[in-house]
């Protein structure tokens, strides 16, 4: 098989592979045989409306959300894939009408829900062929009512009652499955996975595809890639870093912690060459959660504590002088500038 025949190949499997996951939403049928027909053992699923991880419960998960209601037809847009290996990236338009419990044919205006959205999700090629193993819905617009029962959050994110408004332009924030305890628990994660050791793809397990990472190295980088940037420089300037979280306050999808990094300074950091010198490090943070993920997180670092005792040889930080420096290190005694 040419490579261009087997690129052509892989394509037409992971359309396929939207395809039937769309035409199965309407058919109904969800079980464990319809679930491992589409998913890998590990599949995350992101929507508006909740969020599973496993293919163990895929199919339960989805019958409570299809139960919802009477009929539903989704319309997708041709897929689009990135191959590369064995590894695939997809996308794909969808428009979803949904037709209350009981209501006649053809629905009257107060009985059905319709929205526009976008499915993003990866894939893997397996011995059974191409599965997703993430796969998430973004929601641009929605029309229609709500159907009776759906609880407070999820009425909140669906909703709009018409389109959504010219001032907002992203789509309206995924609300947070997590309890405090899964919040503290998914920090932790990130933390000790992600910059004790280095792990770049705690990004990819822990964060919103479209995360953003405020008051960092740089703010103009999204995704999981910007935290990955983060993980690279610390790594890079410290060795044997060890975070710990010294305070943790949860309130709805948003969580704030204080931080000390302990570790040793061995590599360029902030335009200070390695000194060798142990030292502490702090911070508060605020992290957003959509999903069972993190979407945003706001920084308030102190850098300049730290600065000056690198550039002191490790003196305490005592209280600045005129100069700018701590009291008895460099700078000490001068007249300011």
């Amino acid at each position: 098989m040419t490579a261009e025949v087997a690129r052509l190949t892989d394509a037409l499997s992971l359309r396929d592979l939207a395809g039937r996951y769309l035409a199965g939403l309407d058919e109904g049928g969800f079980d464990e045989t319809w679930a491992r027909s589409l998913f890998t053992e590990d599949i995350e699923m992101t929507f508006p409306v909740g969020s599973h991880q496993g293919v163990a419960g895929v199919a339960g998960f989805t019958t409570e959300i299809m139960a919802r209601w009477g009929r539903t037809h989704h319309h997708g847009s041709e897929t689009q894939v990135e191959v590369d290996g064995d590894r695939a990236e997809l996308s794909w338009s969808l428009i979803a009408s949904h037709v209350h419990h009981g209501s006649p044919l053809p629905p009257d205006p107060t009985q059905y829900f319709q929205l526009g959205g976008r499915f993003t999700g990866t894939a893997r090629r397996t011995p059974d062929g191409w599965r997703f193993d993430r796969l998430r819905l973004r929601i641009v617009w929605t029309t229609g009512a709500v159907p009776r029962g759906v609880t407070q959050v999820d009425r909140q994110t669906l909703d709009t009652r018409g389109n959504t408004p010219t001032s907002a332009k992203e789509n309206p924030p995924m609300p947070t499955t997590l309890t405090a305890d899964q919040q503290k628990e998914l920090i932790e994660k990130v933390f000790h996975e992600g910059l004790d050791l280095g792990d770049l793809s705690a990004a990819d397990r822990y964060l919103t595809a479209d995360f953003r990472n405020h008051g960092s190295h740089d703010d103009s980088m999204r995704g999981p890639e910007a935290f990955k940037h983060t993980i690279r420089i610390q790594q890079s300037a410290f060795s044997d870093i060890k975070y710990e979280i010294l305070d943790f306050i949860s309130m709805g999808d948003k969580a704030a912690i204080r931080w000390v990094m302990h570790g040793r300074h061995t590599g360029p950091f902030i335009g200070i060459q390695p000194t060798g010198l142990q030292v502490q490090h702090q911070a508060i943070i605020w992290f957003r959660f959509e999903g069972d993920r993190i979407a945003e997180r706001w920084g308030i670092v102190d850098n300049f504590a730290l600065e000056r005792f690198l550039k002191s040889g490790g003196r305490p930080a005592g209280p600045l002088t005129p100069a700018g420096g701590p009291a008895g290190g460099p700078g000490a005694g001068k007249p300011a500038a």
